[in-house]
């Protein structure tokens, strides 16, 4: 379909625009900015877990030829205000933090001094001649090893390096245990990986000595967040400070937060009247860059003889590293928490969380941050299948609740309406022919060979509502978008989300395009700077676009153009309800020969307001906000088949199959990008992806020879199937970035514990499913 297409573009499968510069190599990333005056930063990172320091060293590298500056922690310091990124929620001790080591290191990673120079190379070589000596301290790497007694403390204002404490109840758990057939335990203790975008994190800072202005133009997802926070840690007017963003090579979560290395790299660009650039190299990224899923969760069920859930009980320890990012642990944990119970009906739910301090970096919001309870529950309902003699599918068929019975309180106790995870179930089930993959996989056994097959459902904040988001501590905000006509008739829109692979550019552009009666290559999608576009806390993040931004979108653009269409009616003496647009035309409906063009009216706004109509708003420009309308979720369910090498251990896929419920699509080609990255990325966490350390602390996986990332042979083909149920809502469309990698590690160990439950194998509590532990669990081997 042609990108210039007027009527019918939302729906369509227009190409990205993105694409063309991504793909041709003209694309603008923090490696492309700067120019011939901006210097090199590099960090040198600590080599112990924990440690103080107590010589550090960098005369030798000072007086090397190029090098411009190196900065110490406490140098930083005294220009520098302490990092305070926690929130005023109950239960929770945040500590504050330097921009770089003062006196303790708490990572193997974290930033002891910045060495600034003319080239990489001259600032590489300089800190290699920094010499540091630590005294070394014990290392707390588990969460079992920071909860024990006599553990050593991290921080002083973290007793017994307990970050965060808290939960909830909803109904009567008691009652529902008590009353309960069976009562089943399981447990997941979730591995730690990483984001790993191809572009790590970086950013060129400059300070133009003239106007005392500073401008960052940083890989970030949160321009305006980076902005408030960054220019109030180096004590920046903020009405002095810009921060743009261009292209991203990648995000996942990892780039929501403001990070010391953009405080310091900020600071530094202001003492020396410079412009300084910093980019991640992979070594930095994997080992200093921060990871997460490093939880451990224990749930109980209480189920009828038939399989009906009464009840739930859960409890989750997540190991946050040394220092905290945003957003707070607690919003993490309880988004977990709130949506453990998923989709289906359960009376009666106590939650538990409690976050740590260890030596390890930073627990970031990888894609989907809360997904270990979509993992924990899914697992048990296979289990709760398996003691009342259902098939996990007819358990699921049990509980779920579908569209017809919402509204209803979800078993998190908020309001559950709109959510078609019931519907898509039942789509998947009639997509596959159970007797006959039992009938193979009876077959496969006797050859020696291990097949499997799991099933799984879920919904997701995406974005979620007012009250589900009240209820986390978090707020639901609305989105602002601003949209002006140019005076040859093109059209503008400045949005607050920044795009890092989700096709931004082309989605918002089809809808502004459709609501306007312009073709869509007419419409310009400004994003990242924070002087050009309106100011919100959040900018990508949570699957939210699909639904705010494009709301927003909508508004600015029904705003502007019932001005055009005042002023319009008045130039053709005509009823502005009479008026249409197309193909940047304006006529009367019937009467195609009545005309202007869109062109003509804004020239003639522009640049000759006393000859236009009088009485109308002649300005072409609007700043709209939309409230969501109570929000509304994403859902969708998955089915997963494997084999599994009984003698090497390797975990095969050769099906893979999605059906999911955005709502009304903007682009196919989209959607179907976002859910097959998703479910690529929670495949290659569950089986290769592990930001490992060892029992001292030291980090294990710093390349990609030791942190494997999944390849084309490792990703299946995965077949798509789209609802599109209506909802009520004026945008219809809701998010879908995040439900693959949610939703797969549960589909995937699923169809593993089906495998190996063929021959007597062990259900594998501990990820990731490495060959290894495959192994151990089917008795092969010792473990």
């Amino acid at each position: 379909m042609s990108s210039s297409v007027v009527g019918g573009i939302v729906g369509a499968a227009v190409k990205r625009r993105e694409d063309v510069r991504i793909l041709t190599g003209t694309g603008r990333y923090i490696d492309d900015a700067g120019d011939r005056s901006t210097l090199t930063a590099h960090f040198v990172r600590s080599t112990v877990p924990h440690g103080r320091i107590a010589e550090l060293n960098v005369d030798a590298a000072r007086e090397l030829e190029g090098v411009v500056a190196v900065i110490t922690g406490p140098d930083m310091a005294a220009f520098t205000n302490p990092l305070v990124l926690g929130a005023p929620i109950p239960g929770l001790n945040s500590p504050t933090y330097p921009a770089m080591a003062v006196d303790i290191v708490r990572y193997v990673g974290e930033p002891i001094a910045l060495v600034v120079a003319s080239d990489r190379y001259v600032a590489e070589d300089a800190a290699g001649l920094i010499e540091v000596d630590y005294d070394l301290l014990d290392p707390v790497v588990s969460s079992t090893d920071a909860l024990a007694e006599g553990a050593p403390q991290l921080f002083e204002e973290v007793p017994g390096n307990v970050v965060y404490s808290g939960g909830f109840e909803e109904g009567d758990v008691d009652k529902a245990f008590a009353e309960a057939d069976h009562v089943l335990t399981d447990r997941i203790d979730q591995h730690r990986w990483g984001c790993a975008p191809m572009e790590g994190r970086g950013g060129v800072a400059t300070f133009d000595r003239s106007t005392g202005q500073l401008t960052y133009e940083a890989s970030t997802q949160t321009s305006h967040l980076l902005r408030l926070l960054v220019s109030g840690f180096i004590n920046q007017p903020i009405h002095l400070m810009r921060v743009v963003t261009s292209d991203i090579g990648g995000s996942f979560g990892l780039k929501f937060s403001i990070y010391r290395e953009d405080v310091a790299l900020c600071a530094a660009a202001k003492h020396l009247g410079a412009s300084l650039k910093w980019v991640e190299d992979r070594n930095e990224n994997l080992t200093a860059g921060g990871a997460a899923r490093d939880e451990t969760v224990t749930i109980e069920a209480a189920v009828k003889a038939d399989g009906t859930i009464l009840g739930i009980k859960a409890d989750m320890v997540m190991n946050s590293g040394a220092y905290p990012i945003m957003p707070p642990a607690p919003v993490v944990t309880n988004i977990a928490g709130y949506m453990l119970p998923g989709p289906y009906r359960v009376p009666a739910y106590r939650f538990s969380a409690k976050v740590t301090a260890t030596n390890k970096a930073s627990y970031i919001s990888l894609r989907g941050p809360w997904a270990v309870e979509t993992l924990v529950r899914e697992r048990m309902m296979d289990l709760i299948a398996a003691k009342v003699g259902l098939t996990p599918v007819e358990v699921r068929q049990r509980n779920l609740v579908p569209v017809s019975e919402q509204p209803v309180i979800s078993g998190g106790g908020f309001t559950m309406e709109g959510v078609t995870a019931a519907e898509t179930f039942e789509k998947l089930v009639s997509m596959i022919d159970f007797d006959a993959f039992r009938a193979e996989q009876k077959a496969a056994l006797a050859e020696g060979r291990l097949l499997g097959l799991g099933v799984g459902t879920f919904y997701e904040p995406a974005p979620g509502t007012p009250e589900f988001w009240g209820r986390i501590g978090f707020p639901f905000g609305a989105e602002p978008v601003r949209l002006r006509i140019e005076p040859d008739g093109h059209v503008t829109a400045f949005t607050t989300q920044i795009p890092h692979g989700q096709g931004h550019e082309t989605t918002l552009a089809q809808v502004v395009a459709e609501e306007m009666g312009v073709a869509f290559d007419d419409v310009r999608i400004v994003f990242g700077d924070t002087d050009a576009t309106v100011f919100t806390m959040i900018g990508t993040g949570g699957s939210k676009a699909g639904m705010m931004a494009t709301g927003g979108a909508m508004v600015a653009a029904r705003e502007v153009k019932a001005r055009v269409l005042e002023i319009a009616a008045a130039m053709l003496e005509a009823n502005p309800d009479d008026l249409q647009i197309e193909d940047s035309v304006i006529s009367v409906k019937g009467a195609p020969a009545s005309k202007v063009a869109l062109a003509e009216l804004a020239m003639g706004c522009y640049m000759a307001p006393a000859m236009m109509p009088q009485g109308v708003d002649l300005n072409l420009e609007a700043t709209a906000v939309y409230d969501g309308e109570n929000g509304g979720w994403g859902q969708g369910s998955h089915a997963c088949w494997v084999e599994i090498d009984q003698e090497t251990g390797k975990i095969t896929i050769p099906r893979y199959l999605v059906v999911e419920d955005c709502g009304k699509i903007i682009n196919p080609s989209v959607v179907d990008g976002q859910v097959i990255g998703g479910v690529a990325m929670g495949l290659g966490g569950m089986l290769l992806e592990h930001s490992a350390y060892g029992e001292d602390g030291q980090y294990l996986a710093g390349t990609f020879m030791d942190y494997l990332m999944p390849s084309a042979p490792e990703v299946p083909e995965i077949e798509i199937v789209h609802m599109e149920l209506e909802t009520p809502t004026m945008v219809g469309s809701r998010g879908v970035g995040e439900g693959g990698t949610v939703l797969a590690p549960a589909a995937l160990l699923n169809a593993v514990d089906d495998a190996f439950a063929q021959v007597g194998g062990r259900r594998i509590t501990a990820t990731p499913l490495t060959p290894t532990r495959v192994l151990e669990a089917l008795g092969v081997i010792d473990g």
